[in-house]
């Protein structure tokens, strides 16, 4: 059985500038430009988020939504840099350190017991040490497979840890928004639940050539997937 961690900075661009800046920590900060301009969110403080600002929103809207808001430009060149040193701690714990974006990447620790101690306190090693290190804080979902230890890390945001253990993948799933499986966005999930499927376990009732009629490849996706 296979060790698999997905690692996530939690609201990794903010949390650069709140390193860099202490005096953002707490405030509704959100990186992303101008808020006169035409551009969008790429990152939102859990503070702001409580006004409904998120990720990829048009900036104008967030600064509707929110308008005592900190807008901040950002840097992709510090945020590399942070991204690098995340890596580069993350390979002390395995040789197969698979980026997937500047602040995420799955980490496999199968067999490297030995060298590090059980999956659970090497995540928590983990943790620790990029808390240490550079201030920043990283969920981390654990599981038999990058799906499952994806949907773990997003389900224990923020700051959190879950692992989901051998033989209970399908109880944990099951009663999960059909929403937490990668790859259902809003419109995905719109037309699902006029389906009358609102949970994982939903999906995972249905036959594979009802999902397929209807929803081509990615009916066959969302069928693996359940």
């Amino acid at each position: 059985m296979r060790k698999t961690l997905h690692v996530d900075i939690d609201a990794f661009f903010v949390s650069v500038e709140e390193v860099l800046d202490p005096s953002l920590k707490g405030k509704p900060v959100i990186v992303g430009g101008n808020p006169e301009g035409r551009g969008v969110v790429a990152a939102a403080s859990y503070a702001v988020r409580r006004y409904g600002v998120h990720s990829a929103m048009p900036i104008a809207q967030a600064k509707q939504l929110c308008p005592h808001a900190i807008f901040l430009r950002g840097s992709h060149r510090r945020y590399s840099e942070y991204s690098e040193k995340v890596f580069e701690i993350l390979k002390r714990y395995s040789p197969l350190v698979e980026p997937m974006s500047l602040d995420e990447a799955f980490v496999d620790l199968t067999g490297c017991e030995r060298l590090h101690g059980p999956v659970l306190k090497s995540a928590e090693k983990i943790r620790n040490e990029i808390r240490g290190a550079l201030g920043l804080n990283a969920s981390i979902g654990i599981a038999s497979n990058k799906l499952l230890a994806k949907i773990a890390s997003a389900y224990c945001k923020p700051n959190g840890m879950l692992w989901i253990a051998p033989g209970m993948e399908q109880r944990f799933l099951a009663p999960l928004p059909i929403q937490r499986v990668p790859g259902i966005g809003p419109k995905g999930g719109a037309e699902l639940r006029r389906m009358g499927i609102k949970s994982v376990g939903d999906l995972a009732r249905l036959p594979l050539e009802l999902l397929e009629e209807a929803y081509g490849k990615w009916g066959v996706s969302l069928y693996s997937k359940a």
